[in-house]
């Protein structure tokens, strides 16, 4: 089952489809970095600003894992 209150659209999107487009001011397209951090019941997919990683998605059968503010969506990640 999945609790969501943001549209099925957003959920089941393509990261690499809407960052497609973005180009610096050269001209030359920019692809975001995305890594996997696997978790006990489930996974985190993390985007790299910089030295950082921001979390973009949880996934988890542990519905206590949505709850912690630690892995919230656009929290920085220590990976």
């Amino acid at each position: 089952m999945l609790y969501t209150s943001r549209p099925l659209e957003r959920v089941y999107a393509n990261f690499n489809e809407k960052e497609k487009d973005k180009t610096k001011a050269d001209g030359t397209k920019v692809e975001p970095e995305y890594k996997e951090v696997m978790l006990p019941n489930g996974r985190l997919v993390t985007r790299r600003e910089g030295d950082n990683y921001i979390i973009e998605r949880v996934q988890s059968t542990n519905m206590s894992d949505y709850l912690n503010l630690d892995m919230a969506p656009g929290k920085q990640f220590k990976i």
